[in-house]
């Protein structure tokens, strides 16, 4: 995150003078000037009142750094990746210090997009987002889709269903998931793992809770899992969301799950009575 350079650009976008901005975020034009010719730091209430100055005049300084990053990785035929933190993280990425009761177990989790890991965090007071660019060339890639496979796969690794572990169907994801580098599979939110977990308990089948779960398209997300996979990670930039911003995403998120919920609800009553209850596709 480069602040003055951040400022430079919003003046230049408004036509502003030191002056004028300085007025317009309540500071001195002498404290501008000392910023932007590194004579001084920037406090973390200034650095809010920037970017929500920003933001506020339409300027979406993240949107246009993801598609300049996106175009720059795609040249170096890489791919760019966004991981959501609640904190801030502390590198180097050491992968002993994750859950092991995540979607795949221990990993780093990135997804697609900037607005997805941003909607994660936007609740939080510390919450920072970043973005990594991969090279994903000779890496050993488990692929999963909606699938039953993939539902049962995050049953598995968050331990809901322990008891089926000598199924050979596990068995054998559990092979796919631990001969990878890298996870490529769609990401589930907490609504998606109340449809799983209803599965898992026999409340609904495998059909109504795939149908229910492709109703919400939350993007893949990319797990890595292993020290090769993570040389291959480069941090390209950390994104600052003010507060202003990170209400759009909240109020997006409200939305979104208001439409989600409907879907759901559609495929339930669609797929009522097909498909394979969990202790008839394991028995």
């Amino acid at each position: 995150m480069d602040v003055i350079a951040d400022i430079k650009i919003i003046r230049e976008i408004l036509e502003l003078s030191q002056k004028d901005f300085a007025d317009k975020i309540g500071v001195s034009f002498e404290t501008v000037n000392r910023w932007e010719n590194g004579k001084a730091k920037i406090g973390k209430g200034n650095i809010e009142a920037i970017y929500n100055f920003a933001y506020e005049n339409e300027i979406y300084l993240n949107e246009i750094y993801e598609q300049i990053i996106k175009e720059e990785a795609k040249k170096k035929k890489r791919i760019l990746l966004f991981h959501g933190s609640k904190r801030e993280i502390v590198f180097p990425l050491d992968l002993r210090f994750s859950k092991e009761h995540n979607d795949f177990g221990r990993g780093f989790y990135l997804g697609e997009n900037f607005i997805q890991a941003s909607t994660y965090i936007s609740n939080t007071t510390l919450g920072r987002v970043y973005a990594f660019s991969l090279e994903i060339d000779n890496l050993k890639i488990a692929k999963f889709n909606v699938t039953t496979e993939w539902m049962l796969a995050i049953s598995y690794y968050r331990g809901w269903i322990s008891k089926y572990k000598n199924s050979e169907i596990i068995k054998n994801i559990v092979d796919k998931v631990e001969n990878s580098d890298i996870i490529i599979a769609p990401i589930a939110d907490n609504r998606m793992f109340d449809l799983i977990s209803e599965f898992t308990g026999g409340v609904i089948t495998d059909e109504q809770c795939k149908h229910a779960l492709a109703a919400t398209n939350l993007g893949d997300q990319y797990v890595v899992r292993t020290a090769n996979c993570l040389e291959k990670l480069r941090l390209e930039k950390e994104f600052y969301l003010s507060n202003k911003e990170k209400n759009t995403y909240i109020n997006k998120r409200l939305k979104d799950n208001k439409m989600n919920e409907d879907k759901v609800k559609v495929s339930r009553m669609k797929y009522r009575g097909k498909g394979l209850y969990i202790d008839e596709l394991l028995k």
